[in-house]
């Protein structure tokens, strides 16, 4: 079984954190997991934030969240990196990535119609 408990973040080291219990004389947690959707710029923990997590009986946890309903003014980068079709076509919009073709193509510095 779990508890569910409320603290501030007393340190915060790669993936972890510790945190101590709003209990008066309670004592810092192991470090307990923090989720990927919490890390960095997105979650925007620091020292003395106050948080809400679990921590079960072998002393692992996972931080829940911030107990001030924040979590940070980025959304985490979703880069897909590099797609490829080899034997395959992309659509969009009933647009074939490689076989459209353009209205208005003309030499020189202007642009080209809309995809067809």
């Amino acid at each position: 079984m779990g508890q569910i408990n409320k603290g501030k973040i007393a340190s915060i080291e790669g993936n972890t954190a510790r945190v101590v219990p709003s209990d008066a004389g309670a004592k810092p947690t192991a470090k307990i997991t923090i989720p990927w959707h919490l890390r960095g710029t997105t979650g925007n923990l620091a020292k003395g934030v106050a948080v809400v997590y679990v921590e079960f009986d072998d002393s692992t946890g996972l931080l829940l969240g911030r107990a001030d309903g924040e979590w940070g003014a980025y959304l985490p980068s979703l880069t897909a990196g590099s797609i490829s079709t080899p034997k395959g076509d992309v659509t969009a919009r009933g647009v074939s990535l490689s076989g459209h073709t353009h209205s208005g193509v003309e030499t020189g510095g202007g642009s080209t119609g809309k995809p067809q």
